[in-house]
């Protein structure tokens, strides 16, 4: 059922400000809420926060773990690398002691393979 436009209008309408008996209410107590310093005590300095401590760089096997994440990967050999990359990664603490170049190089051809482009061969003369 539609609603009539009466009924529409009610309903876009802004809620009422608060009374003045309230909001005097309200502006007293903000009024209150800070103390009057002390005129014959000395003023305190703001505690110093120690300095913290530098952040440790990003793992860089993160940026292309991220790559992967959600990402299809037909079967055959790239997706096999894959699989044994993640079952390392997930491991231990240490990763398995995936390197970023594996990782890089895993990327690299699962974007070749993506485009139909394939990699020169590499000839030694």
């Amino acid at each position: 059922m539609a609603k009539s436009e009466s009924e529409k209008d009610k309903s876009r309408k802004k809620p009422k400000d608060k009374p003045a008996a309230q909001a005097g209410a309200d502006a007293g107590k903000k009024a209150k809420a800070k103390p009057a310093a002390d005129a014959g005590a000395p003023a305190e300095a703001p505690a110093e926060k120690p300095p913290a401590a530098p952040r440790q760089p990003a793992d860089p096997r993160l940026k292309y773990i991220k790559k992967f994440h959600g990402k299809f990967l037909p079967r055959g050999p790239l997706r096999d690398r894959h699989k044994a990359l993640m079952a390392r990664w997930n491991s231990g603490e240490d990763h398995g002691g995936v390197t970023a170049e594996e990782l890089r190089s895993l990327f690299d051809d699962w974007k070749t393979a993506r485009t139909g482009r394939r990699r020169p061969a590499t000839t030694s003369a």
